[in-house]
């Protein structure tokens, strides 16, 4: 029996309930016996009686994607898919994953870290204020004016005790899945605001999207060698997927690094697998065994 582990106490929980719903689809079209698990306070008990041979996880933002529900799982002998609790960690934090990319010489945007609204002492308009351990753009905030970065850093805070303050990259908005080490099409994400938020990734059907990317087949590759660089490094495993900026002299710079990256309809993981040839139920099976 597969497991998908969904919902949970995340802000994304409503999302990884959507994504699971597709996942548990999928997985029983292929012919799997396939239990779908809210995860609660009752998991590690429901888990312990299922004895299941494998969880895929389909739960998004914290516990799922920092580290815990894979700690969990380990504790109990269970297999799973996707990142490791090493792994995992380091991306959800995007601080932690700025600066152990940039340690390998990977491009990432200028920025500081910030540990109370007191220290920050950010000059530079406009930039991007975000918490340091939240997915899908929550609390978030791109800063145009001077005034607005009081409430943006108060935004953040709200989600996290630890937020970041980066430049804004002036450019396009790119995403690139990598599968079992493997870089996928990368799509272009072209919201109608200019700022990809939540409600544009989920609730909003005016987002645009390109798969793959009109952009130059150099740009391209270099983009690729970078996604595959950026899963080794980090030691990922499964489906990740990349958000990164490429700036108008072509230069890509990464954001961050989501290692549960979303299956829903709107979801960009599966709009690249299906531009590379890959079906959804076959991208799950992929993901399944990686």
């Amino acid at each position: 029996m597969i497991v998908v582990l969904k919902g949970g106490p995340s802000p994304e929980a409503e999302v990884s309930r959507k994504s699971a719903a597709a996942v548990v689809k999928a997985l029983k079209k292929l012919g799997y016996e396939v239990l779908d698990l809210e995860f609660d306070e009752n998991a590690a008990k429901n888990l312990i009686e299922l004895k299941p041979e494998r969880v895929f996880i389909a739960l998004h933002g914290v516990p799922g994607e920092d580290g815990s529900v894979q700690g969990l799982l380990e504790s109990l002998g269970i297999p799973y898919t996707g990142c490791d609790v090493e792994s995992s960690a380091i991306c959800m934090d995007k601080d932690a994953t700025k600066r152990y990319l940039k340690s390998f010489g990977i491009p990432v945007p200028a920025g500081e870290t910030y540990f109370s609204k007191e220290e920050v002492d950010w000059m530079e308009i406009p930039c991007v204020v975000k918490p340091a351990r939240t997915g899908s753009t929550v609390g978030i905030s791109v800063v145009k004016t001077e005034e607005e970065l009081e409430k943006a850093v108060e935004i953040a805070f709200k989600y996290d005790t630890k937020i970041l303050i980066e430049e804004f990259i002036e450019g396009r908005e790119l995403t690139i899945p990598v599968l079992n080490g493997k870089a996928l099409p990368i799509v272009e994400v072209i919201p109608e605001g200019g700022f990809y938020d939540y409600e544009a990734k989920y609730k909003k059907h005016t987002t645009k999207y390109e798969v793959p990317a009109r952009i130059p087949e150099k740009t391209a590759k270099k983009i690729n060698k970078l996604a595959e660089k950026t899963f080794r490094i980090l030691e990922c495993r499964g489906a990740i997927r990349i958000d990164l900026r490429l700036d108008e002299m072509n230069v890509p710079y990464i954001l961050e690094v989501n290692t549960i990256p979303g299956m829903t309809e709107r979801s960009l993981l599966p709009k690249s697998a299906a531009a590379a040839g890959i079906t959804f139920e076959k991208l799950i099976e992929e993901i399944l065994k990686g």
